[in-house]
């Protein structure tokens, strides 16, 4: 194999990689709370607990998961940790998501109620 083709198919796997990264990040519906609640702005641990009502050490991982990923960054003020969205376009592709679950509700509503006719139809 060429070393061209070789070396595109690297970055390939890499550029897979780190998408399979974030999307394994985002797999979790805490974590999805977690960061609609960071796209509103700043939040420290405690206004997160508040809000989610989870262990401490539950939000820890689930933080921890986040910034490993380079989804959210934190900064120390005092006593305090601060949470933000590292990357505010991650709003968008939680968005753009909720649009396809959307797409997907309705057709399977489409669905459900072709078969109910049917049934109806067979009464």
């Amino acid at each position: 194999m060429p070393k061209r083709k070789q070396k595109k198919m690297t970055q390939t796997k890499t550029i897979y990689d780190l998408q399979a990264e974030i999307c394994s990040a985002l797999a979790n519906p805490v974590r999805l709370h977690i960061l609609d609640l960071l796209a509103e702005g700043e939040k420290t641990s405690t206004d997160l607990l508040e809000v989610l009502e989870i262990p401490k050490a539950n939000l820890s991982q689930h933080l921890s998961v986040l910034k490993d990923a380079g989804i959210i960054q934190s900064r120390k003020e005092g006593l305090y940790h601060y949470m933000s969205l590292a990357i505010p376009k991650i709003k968008d592709a939680c968005s753009l998501v909720r649009s396809v679950l959307a797409e997907k509700i309705v057709l399977e509503e489409k669905k459900n109620s072709e078969l109910i006719r049917e049934l109806k139809a067979q009464r």
